[in-house]
């Protein structure tokens, strides 16, 4: 597994989201995704909002 540090972009700006273990990088995002009471609660989000959200990804090196 590879880790990925995953982005949202939120209020315009990008924000560090958290860090995922996953084969790929479009599997991180599909568990940041995932994620939905941390995106409503820590973010605002509305649950309709959730797969429309802007997210990127950048792998984590394992130096």
């Amino acid at each position: 597994m590879r880790q990925f540090k995953i982005f949202i972009e939120h209020d315009d700006t990008w924000k560090e989201f958290g860090t995922f273990k996953a084969s790929d990088g479009e599997l991180a995002l599909e568990l940041a995704r995932s994620s939905k009471n941390e995106l409503i609660k820590n973010y605002s989000f509305k649950e309709e909002e959730l797969p429309f959200i802007n997210m990127e990804f950048e792998e984590l090196s394992n130096t």
